[in-house]
């Protein structure tokens, strides 16, 4: 926790994702470096009947913070997906999980 998934962007991007994000993420959210998660969702984007190329899609599932704090991340995040990627357009969008319905070996947080 956090878990962040990535759509429309390739695998060596996120391996190296997750190789950078953790340090900096971790100090902006003040949690530990070997708590983020990286998943990458295969998706295929249509328009007008046909399979189109979009733009990188980057989720945080994560117990919420300040506005500050995701403001901060979402730059972090959009910064380091523009530079690798060379995508002109990064969507980041936060969700937040309550800490009662999020459990791990059976206790919740």
């Amino acid at each position: 926790m956090p878990h962040i998934r990535f759509r429309a962007l390739q695998t060596e991007h996120i391996q190296s994702l997750s190789s950078s994000l953790p340090c900096v993420l971790a100090e902006a959210m003040s949690t530990d470096e070997d708590n983020f998660t990286f998943e990458r969702v295969h998706t295929e984007f249509f328009s007008n009947g046909v399979s189109v190329e979009s733009f990188p899609f980057v989720e945080i599932l994560w117990f919420e913070r300040s506005q500050e704090v995701q403001e901060l991340c979402a730059q972090i995040i959009t910064e380091q997906v523009k530079k690798l990627s060379g995508a002109q357009d990064v969507v980041v969008i936060f969700f937040a999980l309550q800490k009662s319905a999020y459990y791990e070996n059976t206790k919740h947080f």
